[in-house]
């Protein structure tokens, strides 16, 4: 019997959830079959809905899984948001508070010049905080052009998404994803329009 990889075990668990993943290996170098190729990307792709996405990426350096979208904020408007730590002042410059307690005393939210006071209520603190709660360090991100290389709809748009530096397969790690992190970005997703 064949051992499933992590890859293998991803498009499984998205297909038992009820999704159709598509999948894309990019080749980094021809002497090997893409499939086991050690430096190839390959790219775990869902379209939830018209405009919204889950994707899982992974290559030989880096990994994340996350849900992101396209919405209608500022030029100026981009930021990333943590899970408040005692030692961030060491580590994040340019955190900025949006003068509520409960949020200022959770989350860190780095950014050069945005405060995002719509952006991130009390509601959607408590959705980042509870996606956080599974045990993987999850951020929330605002940036253009974020991911444009991998998902064209997302060309030339500002994309806010929340995602985690892992590459996610687990069934319950994606259920818990799908249950915090969908709602979280279709709230962010409307109080942009």
């Amino acid at each position: 019997m064949e051992e499933k990889n992590g890859l293998n075990k991803l498009i499984e668990n998205l297909t038992l959830l009820g999704y159709t993943p598509e999948l894309t290996v990019e080749d980094k170098s021809s002497l090997f079959p893409a499939e086991n190729r050690f430096t190839s990307a390959k790219t775990v792709i869902v379209v939830l809905s018209d405009n919204l996405y889950f994707i899982a990426r992974s290559n030989i350096n880096s990994a994340f899984t996350g849900i992101y979208t396209a919405i209608k904020n500022p030029i100026d408007s981009e930021f990333k948001v943590y899970v408040r730590n005692w030692f961030d002042f060491l580590i994040h410059r340019n955190r900025q508070k949006v003068g509520i307690k409960f949020i200022d005393e959770n989350v860190t939210i780095v950014s050069s010049k945005w405060i995002p006071f719509n952006e991130f209520n009390i509601e959607n603190t408590k959705l980042f905080l509870e996606i956080n709660n599974a045990g993987k360090p999850y951020n929330l991100i605002l940036e253009n052009n974020y991911l444009s290389s991998i998902i064209e709809p997302l060309t030339s748009q500002k994309v806010i998404g929340i995602e985690t530096n892992d590459w996610l397969y687990k069934k319950e790690d994606l259920e818990h994803l799908f249950k915090y992190g969908e709602p979280l970005i279709r709230n962010l997703k409307n109080l942009s329009a």
